[in-house]
């Protein structure tokens, strides 16, 4: 298969580490998927704060949660359908922190995939659905080991990181176009590997 990869970095780089999103996609385990999914979007949130309000780490020095953080970046200007995602994803996490042996539902996951197919209509991003993640690699022996992910074929966790993926696209392209009709300088350092 040919495949176009680009690395992303500048301040965009603790939300586009590779490795999360290997992770998420290769450990079995429900909750540590969606809490590295949470961690991610707190960098998104991070990001957003810091830009906006020219601060380097604006919540540096005491605890602030998510929630705190959410509200705080809808206040400086998040979108109403964004902030709606992202506290939907946060009410899954927290599902997972205070309910032992807490499974994600289908119900969850379905009303996910709808608000996110639904937001950020600018970004030319397929649905959900028919987004599906390649993963090659080698396996515990040392052989060549190639999956691919589709919607049909997944369990809820995969599924997730589907949706989550085409989540942080929309993000991206919102942010981007935030930062520029504000004024503010960002980097997003990309380069193309074969």
């Amino acid at each position: 298969m040919n495949h176009k990869q680009v690395a992303v970095g500048g301040d965009f780089n603790r939300i586009f580490d590779h490795k999360d999103y290997l992770a998420m996609i290769s450990i079995p385990d429900e909750a540590t998927c969606i809490l590295r999914g949470h961690l991610i979007l707190e960098e998104v949130l991070n990001l957003w704060s810091s830009k906006l309000t020219s601060t380097e780490d604006l919540y540096t020095g005491t605890f602030v949660s998510f929630k705190t953080k959410l509200v705080v970046s809808k206040n400086l200007g998040m979108s109403e359908e964004l902030f709606t995602v992202l506290n939907k994803v946060n009410n899954i996490r927290n599902k997972f922190s205070h309910r032992k042996n807490y499974q994600l539902e289908k119900s969850q996951i379905e009303s996910l995939k709808s608000r996110v197919d639904g937001i950020v209509e600018s970004a030319k991003v397929q649905k959900c659905e028919t987004f599906h993640v390649f993963v090659g690699g080698k396996d515990e022996n040392g052989n060549l080991k190639e999956i691919t992910y589709t919607w049909n074929d997944s369990d809820n966790r995969v599924k997730f990181v589907l949706v989550f993926v085409i989540l942080m696209l929309k993000i991206t392209h919102w942010i981007q176009s935030e930062f520029n009709s504000r004024g503010i300088n960002y980097t997003i350092v990309s380069t193309e590997k074969s």
